[in-house]
């Protein structure tokens, strides 16, 4: 197994925290500029309204998912280079990870749960003006979570395109989940599994809400930061830097139950006082330990 030395070590975190950097400052453009349109130019009441605010902005979005997949491949051929002097491989970028699809998500998050809010608080018996500022901010709520759902499918083709060479590429062991220094505890839980080994597993978070996409331990969510780094090398500081959450899932995760909830309990606590709870603590609920 492949042994990095420290100057392949300093080489490929820094392009590596570049890339991510970019791949998170490009999507929140994206997402600035279709959820301001929505919330400034889209009357919600109107149909058509909302179908020329998703004709106009998927484009985009698919435009920025597949130039996302294309600096993934040129990342990935660059990390390469550093890490792993040997062996042809070319790295392609999986473009078309989003298409027309994404409609749905956007609707549903946005127009069809303001529709929803809108319907109950026009049901309410208050005065006209605190029905206005209450569907004001209802509108301010969608607004959000287009921009989390934006930011989710803006990076879904550089992710792809992780994913898809690590796994044809022989001489990769794996890939790793990359996180921001303080993750949610979803995607702590999840970096804690390390280098995701060739062939990948199955995967163990088969979760079929809307706001989460992915495969296993490539699952993300709305709002995530996270991205995905090809491994060569037993060394690697990227998979280093998830030993920290792969011992907090044993402290809280293993010993069967609710090992997810437990882990979340054990978790939030922890970067909420910067005190760890025993296993026992973290197997009840939460007002036990306030």
């Amino acid at each position: 197994m492949a042994t990095l030395s420290d100057a392949q070590v300093a080489a490929a975190t820094r392009l590596t925290t570049g890339y991510k950097a970019q791949q998170n400052r490009e999507a929140a453009k994206i997402a600035a500029l279709i959820a301001l349109y929505y919330q400034r130019r889209v009357n919600v009441d109107d149909p058509t309204s909302v179908e020329r605010w998703l004709d106009l902005m998927i484009p985009r979005l698919i435009r920025r998912s597949d130039a996302g997949a294309t600096e993934s491949a040129q990342f990935f051929q660059a990390l390469r280079r550093i890490e792993l002097a040997a062996g042809d491989f070319t790295a392609t970028p999986s473009l078309g990870t989003i298409d027309e699809g994404v409609r749905k998500s956007l609707i549903a998050i946005g127009p069809g749960d303001y529709l929803n809010k809108a319907a109950d608080i026009r049901r309410l018996d208050v005065d006209p003006q605190q029905k206005q500022a209450m569907l004001t901010e209802a509108k301010q709520v969608t607004t959000a979570k287009i921009a989390g759902a934006v930011l989710r499918h803006a990076q879904a083709g550089g992710r792809q395109t992780i994913f898809d060479n690590a796994a044809r590429d022989e001489t990769a062991l794996g890939w790793v989940r990359v996180t921001k220094a303080d993750p949610c505890f979803f995607c702590a839980m999840l970096a804690s599994r390390g280098l995701s080994y060739r062939p990948f597993k199955e995967d163990s978070f088969d979760l079929s809400n809307q706001r989460f996409s992915g495969d296993g331990d490539a699952k993300v969510h709305d709002n995530c930061g996270c991205s995905l780094k090809p491994v060569y090398a037993d060394n690697d500081p990227m998979v280093e830097r998830t030993k920290k959450f792969a011992d907090m899932w044993t402290m809280w995760g293993a010993g069967g139950g609710d090992a997810a909830a437990r882990f979340r309990r054990g978790y939030e606590h922890l970067r909420k006082t910067g005190e760890y709870l025993t296993w026992e603590q973290a197997d009840t609920a939460p007002s036990a330990h306030a």
